[in-house]
Order: C-alpha cells, then structure tokens, then sequence
C-alpha cells in the first residue's frame, strides 16, 4: 500500500510539472498579418485593424527613434469602372497624383523576457479617411506591415468599403 501511494505521489507530481510548463510560440521572425476589420465611423475616422504574428517580436519603434523602422503601410485602391481596383495615381484623364498612402509608426510592443514571439491586434487610427470619397464609391486598402528589422509582412486587403 505505501508503495501504491509513492507511485500515485509521483505520478501527480510528475503530471503536474508537465502541465505547468510554458510552451515557447514559435513563429516566422517575418511578420505574418491578417485583415480583421474596417470600422468606418464617418466621413472623417475610421479604425482599421489587423492581427499579426512575429517571431522575433521585432515590432513597434520607441518614442522618438527616428531611426527604426516599424510601419503599418494602406494603400488607397479604388474600383475602376471596369471592375478592378486600382491605385489612385491611376486615374485616367486627371492629373496624376503620387499613390495615395496612409502609414503609421507602430507602438513598441516587444516583450521582455526569453520569449519575444509575438501575436496580437494591431489598431490603426485613420484621420480624414479616405479623402477621395467623393470622387470613388468603392474602395479599399492593401496593407503591409515591416518590422525594426526591415522584414515586410505579407500583403492583406481590406473589405471593400463604400464611404
């Protein structure tokens, strides 16, 4: 019988140490992203967010570094009357004007600690989206993310959006 209750303690003990262990997430340390959601509150704001992934947690730049480089890039695409979307330098018969983007420095969010994997919800705060509105009536962003590193995400799409 005390030999049954020393194998049972062990056994508990050794289920025990098993399931408290951390299990280290592991992922590419190039940035994987996702679209989520566009939130189009009215003329002038809008949220868009995005998940991402990134094993080196190489995301989001410090308060005043001007150096680093950690951006969520949106490229503004509207629908062409043929169908297709198309950047906004792509008018035909207007002048040409350079690609219309939106970009945002990231928030520095590497973890401390061993682990720097990360996972998580990036949310972008858009000013005066899109200011074309009046002239497209649907639209839509191709989103990248890079990291400190350099590493460019992906390419996501939003929805279409009709402003």
């Amino acid at each position: 019988m005390k030999r049954f209750i020393y194998i049972l303690f062990l056994l508990v003990l050794i289920g025990a140490s098993m399931t408290s262990c951390v299990k280290e997430k592991s992922f590419s340390p190039i940035p994987v992203i996702v679209f989520k959601q566009f939130i189009l509150y009215n003329i002038d704001s809008a949220d868009c967010i995005i998940g991402f992934k990134d094993g080196d947690g190489d995301i989001g730049v410090l308060a005043g570094d001007t150096v680093s480089q950690s951006d969520l890039i949106m490229k503004y695409l509207y629908k062409g009357s043929a169908g297709i979307f198309l950047p906004y330098d792509a008018t035909p018969g207007t002048i040409k004007f350079d690609t219309l983007f939106y970009t945002d420095r990231v928030q520095y969010i590497t973890p401390l600690g061993k682990y720097k994997a990360l996972d998580g919800e990036i949310k972008m705060k858009l000013r005066a989206p899109p200011v074309y509105n009046k002239i497209h009536t649907i639209i839509k962003f191709d989103i990248v993310l890079t990291d400190r590193a350099g590493h460019r995400s992906n390419m996501v799409e939003t929805n279409e959006i009709t402003p």
